[in-house]
């Protein structure tokens, strides 16, 4: 595979940037970070954003491994940055500004040995092919992600997604599949998963090996799916949930939690099978046989 996906920004002091972009600078005003990326893998000289709470725990582990953090106010108490710390009221809105001015080449995608790409797909900028993937006709791999801010004023401001997304080798993706780039890294598509038509991938997931998704499924935007795991038509999963290896997603499920390794689940919100078909039968009861 080709490139490394890091997203480089000017080489700019904190300080400079909150003059620029708004917010304050605790700590580290003249530090200057060449690159921005995600929480969980930002270190020394680059800049990581925290615009969630639930996200605290992995913004303390950058901390730890001396990146800056640029936060909301309402977030800045829970981090200690001492590399630097820059806050921000609207934090997102930030976040995207400097994400404008990114340092990204147009690169082009890579393709791998043996790929059969029907000539209707699009393949967008910082695409990755693995050897021997099959990309079906109407198939968009790489248009950004589902990003946006809102606005002071109204209205809401694109956040600039530049990950890119990584096939790995043996990937089968059907016909009219999209595949959404990620944000700071890329989307990823592990070796041997196969898609079926009409599946939606949306920015920054992790796609397992050998995973098998079956048409007009939609994956929200940062889940992780582990390996071995197959899902029934029409089923969705919502944002950052984490299914585990080997589980198993009827048909039609509404996935809102995670789901642990080796379980099977069904209905909306998903539970485990069993217990949705004995809820099932219990609502029939209740309700009677009339019409």
């Amino acid at each position: 595979m080709g490139w490394d996906h890091v997203v480089r920004i000017p080489l700019e002091p904190l300080r400079s940037l909150a003059d620029r972009h708004g917010g304050q600078v605790l700590t580290g005003p003249l530090l200057t970070p060449g690159r921005i990326r995600p929480l969980a893998l930002a270190v020394t000289g680059e800049l990581a954003p925290l615009l969630e709470a639930r996200f605290v725990s992995l913004a303390c582990g950058a901390v730890e491994r001396g990146a800056c953090i640029l936060a909301s106010s309402q977030l800045a108490s829970k981090v200690s940055a001492a590399a630097g710390l820059w806050i921000h009221d609207n934090a997102g809105f930030a976040f995207a500004a400097i994400l404008e001015s990114a340092i990204v080449p147009s690169l082009q995608p890579i393709v791998g040995a043996h790929c059969v790409i029907a000539s209707s797909a699009v393949l967008g900028p910082r695409v990755e092919l693995g050897a021997r993937v099959h990309v079906g006709p109407g198939a968009v791999i790489g248009h950004p992600g589902f990003g946006w801010v809102a606005e002071a004023a109204g209205g809401f401001r694109a956040i600039p997604q530049l990950g890119g997304v990584v096939i790995e080798d043996d990937v089968s993706i059907g016909p009219l599949c999209t595949i959404d780039a990620g944000t700071l890294a890329p989307t990823r598509i592990r070796r041997g998963a196969k898609l079926d038509s009409h599946v939606h991938i949306g920015h920054n997931c992790d796609v397992g090996a050998n995973t098998i998704i079956a048409a007009q499924c939609g994956i929200a935007g940062s889940v992780t799916i582990g390996e071995s795991v197959l899902m029934g038509g029409q089923a969705g999963i919502a944002d950052h949930v984490t299914v585990g290896s080997r589980a198993r997603i009827a048909a039609k499920s509404g996935v809102i939690a995670d789901v642990p390794p080796g379980t099977t689940v069904a209905g909306y919100p998903a539970v485990g099978r069993v217990r949705w078909l004995r809820g099932l039968a219990n609502l029939y009861r209740n309700i009677g046989t009339g019409k």
